[in-house]
């Protein structure tokens, strides 16, 4: 099985180990699947597991201990136990600290800071308030102030949906660049 694919880099908690977890563990079966491992035996891919774990190595003998009674340990089972571990270590709040503190970045189009917003409101947990969180949140980190401003006010009067203020925040942007060209082609045809 060799192969120039440089490896993974092994597992790091970090401030959010749930996160750091499962983005750990879809470059980890992303690997394993450009390795070709996938159809590896089970023993194979549990040694490359724990060859690339990192730090947790540590832990991996406490969640496997029950599984050793099984004759053979799959990797499914392994990353199974290694879910529910990191299912204890959501941090909804720090999750959520981050995702308030995002705001539109100056020259960042509309989509690149909605997507960014729509990527982080999903450690939130936020539930059946997820649409609004993610509405609010988008009109307060908004960059354009007087669009913000009309979406305050517009919605403040009758209750707007997250779809509805993402296609207005699209139509003002494309707008906005719309003008500029404009502007752009009449100082050309005046010089």
């Amino acid at each position: 099985m060799a192969n120039n694919l440089p490896t993974i880099p092994a597992f790091e908690a970090g401030t959010n180990p749930s996160e750091s977890w499962r983005h750990w563990k879809e470059d980890f079966e992303d690997y394993l699947e450009a390795l070709r491992c996938s159809e590896a035996p089970e023993k194979t891919k549990t040694a490359l597991f724990r060859h690339l774990c990192g730090e947790l190595k540590n832990i991996y003998e406490l969640l496997t201990l029950s599984l050793t009674m099984v004759v053979r340990v799959t990797l499914q089972q392994v990353l199974q136990k290694f879910d529910k571990y990191f299912l204890d270590y959501q941090n909804e709040v720090f999750a959520s600290f981050k995702f308030l503190e995002i705001k539109q970045e100056q020259g960042e189009k509309f989509t690149d800071y909605y997507s960014r917003l729509r990527n982080a409101v999903v450690e939130c947990n936020y539930g059946e308030s997820q649409d609004r969180m993610l509405r609010d949140k988008l009109i307060q980190g908004l960059l354009d102030k007087a669009l913000q401003e009309r979406l305050i006010r517009e919605t403040s009067k009758k209750a707007r949906a997250l779809k509805e203020v993402v296609s207005e925040c699209k139509t003002a942007e494309n707008s906005k660049v719309q003008a500029s060209v404009m502007n752009e082609k009449l100082t050309v045809n005046v010089l």
